[in-house]
């Protein structure tokens, strides 16, 4: 009797580890969904990961048996947050071409989460592979544009009958508590912009900081301006008016694949960024040569989980400088 008694609590310990192995299962898979080139992921509540990329297109380079690179996607991101009353969608990625479906199953994907919600859309800054699917929008009479006035002051993209511009540390509410907060942090473009939802400690930043691999700065003063950014968006998540835990922060970057090995990026790779600058200001920094399509950008330094692509003279300038 005792041995059956043990072999039914064997069993039914069995059972329930097997019962959730599979609800793990279940809502791990279940947060995240393909639509035509997008792939859609869960990342909170009414919160939702958007990348130009598929199984048949996956983010980053794809490396053959020979080591060498078969194709290469460098997807960028868009993030839609769903309160409500409004939903406010970040950044349009990059336009796709190798999908004929992309404004099609935009539009389905998005529509899905928003509902009969207002709907919104910003920018996080002014380049093209975050404004690539415009065109999905630009004629929908139920998409309107909320637009960082002082990066978009010179260029005449958007509706006007559907378009609104919002200075810096303006606030959107959403409706049932969710609001978000916006700052910018120059240097990567003038007027690079922020957006932090409010009490979820989460930081939707574009290209204002990087995305793991390496923040562009395509001039001297772009770097000085960027130092401002950097000690200002320290000063605001640790500013306690402001509702962060800079222990549970979340960057959520423009180009999220490019994070490399670690799980998410934290306030550290902010504060690392901050060390980041001081080393190349004393000549200490870690430094070696990068190659682009912009022959300016010929190094990346770095430090801990921050890398900053530059010049080799100009950082050589800027430490000079202080001497």
């Amino acid at each position: 009797m005792v041995n059956e008694l043990k072999l039914k609590n064997t069993t039914m310990k069995r059972v329930a580890l097997l019962l959730v192995s599979i609800i793990i299962y279940a809502g791990i898979t279940a947060q995240s969904v393909q639509t035509g080139p997008y792939t859609v992921f869960t990342i909170g509540e009414g919160v939702y990961h958007i990348e130009d990329a598929n199984d048949s297109n996956p983010a980053g380079a794809v490396i053959g048996d020979d080591g060498q690179a078969t194709s290469m996607n460098n997807c960028s991101d868009m993030y839609l947050i769903v309160g409500a009353q409004k939903a406010l969608l970040i950044d349009l990625s990059n336009a796709i071409k190798w999908d004929s479906t992309a404004k099609e199953s935009l539009r389905s994907l998005v529509y899905e989460r928003v509902g009969e919600r207002q709907f919104l859309i910003t920018i996080t800054h002014k380049h093209g592979d975050h404004l690539g699917m415009l065109p999905a929008f630009a004629d929908d009479v139920k998409a309107e544009f909320w637009i960082p006035e002082d990066e978009f002051n010179s260029m005449d993209i958007f509706p006007k009958e559907r378009t609104s511009y919002f200075k810096a540390n303006a606030s959107l509410d959403l409706g049932g508590g969710v609001v978000v907060n916006t700052m910018e942090v120059p240097g990567h473009t003038d007027h690079s912009t922020l957006f932090f939802l409010r009490g979820k400690n989460m930081v939707f930043t574009g290209d204002a900081i990087g995305s793991g691999s390496g923040v562009w700065l395509f001039s001297y003063d772009n770097f000085i301006s960027y130092i401002k950014g950097i000690n200002s968006l320290i000063a605001y998540i640790e500013n306690p008016a402001n509702g962060i835990d800079t222990k549970k922060l979340i960057v959520y970057g423009g180009h999220f694949w490019q994070k490399g090995k670690v799980d998410q990026l934290t306030a550290q790779y902010i504060y690392d960024m901050r060390t980041l600058i001081g080393k190349i200001g004393e000549g200490t920094a870690e430094v070696s040569d990068m190659s682009s399509f912009i022959s300016f950008l010929n190094a990346n330094f770095r430090y801990g989980t921050a890398t900053i692509t530059w010049n080799k003279d100009a950082a050589a300038e800027y430490a000079e400088s202080l001497k």
